[in-house]
């Protein structure tokens, strides 16, 4: 069977996501180190966008948007999170 995107999308985000947050927390690191690592994927992410002619400051600025998005929806449905 063939996988859809939003199928492909949920396997590697989760994926992703373990791997930058556990490799630096088991390596002695903790959450700001995972952060750093966050940001040289987007930064790789972001180079090879605008090589495909995409302006940097669109990808960013859409990246935000829809990571914003997806937090309010998400404080939404967490108890105890102020929304």
């Amino acid at each position: 069977m063939t996988e859809t995107q939003n199928e492909i999308h949920n396997r590697l985000a989760g994926a992703l996501v373990r791997t930058i947050l556990e490799a630096p927390i088991y390596a002695g690191g903790d959450f700001p180190d995972a952060l750093v690592i966050l940001e040289s994927v987007v930064f790789g992410v972001t180079l090879i966008g605008t090589k495909l002619g995409f302006p940097a400051d669109d990808i960013l600025d859409e990246l935000v948007l829809h990571v914003r998005e997806r937090l309010a929806k998400e404080r939404m449905t967490l108890p105890g999170v102020p929304h």
